[in-house]
């Protein structure tokens, strides 16, 4: 009686887990609403993050790069 109970309460389960409640359809117009405005939030977050990124990486690498640009011109005089 046990072996049989368990599939039962399993296959009962799935059943009404399974029922046809479908989500709301988005229009197009929703979806495309939905979609810039991620993009948009998306796009802001990058362009602050690579601000950032250019601010930090300016004061590494340009000293070091104009420092050898200028020792390579002084070696061709």
């Amino acid at each position: 009686m046990k072996k049989l109970l368990f599939p039962a309460v399993v296959a009962t389960l799935l059943f009404t887990a399974c029922q046809n409640e479908a989500a709301p359809q988005m229009t197009e117009n929703e979806i495309q609403a939905k979609v810039d405005s991620t993009v948009g939030t998306k796009l802001d977050e990058l362009n602050t993050q690579a601000s950032e990124d250019l601010d930090r990486r300016m004061a590494i690498e340009v000293k070091p790069k104009a420092d050898s640009i200028v020792a390579a011109r002084d070696a061709a005089k």
